[in-house]
């Protein structure tokens, strides 16, 4: 495991907690099974100012430990990323990531290991977890029957805004720890210098929620939901 690990698992909890009836999201917790590497716990909780917090935890002792927060606000404007903030060890190589998304000035400013700087907003840009979970909200409005080949979201993403570009490429059956899902296979566009794959899998089942992450980046990384718990507020 001495390759970099890039894991999206936030999107899996994220978006199953959302509720469609009363248009809002709920405290939710899962744990998601990441195969050859260990379980990873993921939260999304409200916080005391009112705000949304994605959150992700692995334990992996000695080999990883990971940790990855996105907090934001959902208004009539829809999701604001607020902070991000990432910290991951691999045996002794360390990686940390931190973001501030101000709004009134359009800035999103950013420090990533020893670099630091910032990059101007868009109206409408999103976080590195909040375009997942854009993408699923997208979904759910979408016509099943005449879907449109491709979802383009601005995203802050490792020091830029940026477009980030998703490709839907029809149905498959998935096998996870909670049951198997009919799911649409989305793919994210990835530059040809990145050299980096990464596929989600929706479940109508679950109300479009991500049932799988296939993540490839100089070492396959596969997650697939295993449990999934709301909790009051």
């Amino acid at each position: 495991m001495n390759k970099k690990i890039f894991i999206s698992a936030m999107i899996l909890v994220s978006l199953s907690s959302y509720s469609a009836e009363a248009d809002t999201f709920r405290n939710s917790i899962a744990k998601l099974n990441i195969e050859g590497v260990g379980e990873m716990v993921v939260s999304m909780l409200k916080n005391k100012e009112g705000n949304w917090v994605l959150k992700s935890s692995m334990d992996g002792g000695t080999i990883i430990q990971r940790d990855e927060e996105e907090v934001f606000i959902l208004n009539e404007d829809g999701i604001k990323p607020l902070n991000y903030k990432y910290s991951q060890r691999i045996f002794f190589k360390k990686r940390k990531e931190e973001a501030r998304f101000d709004w009134p000035n359009r800035t999103v400013y950013f420090k990533r290991g020893k670099e630091k700087g910032f990059d101007t907003l868009e109206p409408g840009t999103l976080g590195p977890n909040t375009a997942q979970l854009q993408l699923r909200l997208d979904f759910k409005e979408l016509n099943l029957n005449s879907l449109p080949k491709e979802l383009i979201y601005v995203v802050y993403y490792r020091g830029r805004v940026k477009e980030i570009e998703y490709k839907i490429l029809g149905q498959e059956t998935v096998k996870t720890p909670m049951g198997n899902f009919v799911a649409y296979k989305v793919d994210r566009v990835f530059s040809d210098g990145e050299n980096r794959s990464q596929t989600f899998w929706l479940a109508p089942k679950l109300d479009f929620s991500v049932v799988r992450i296939l993540n490839v980046d100089g070492r396959e990384t596969d997650i697939r939901i295993k449990s999934f718990e709301e909790i009051a507020s």
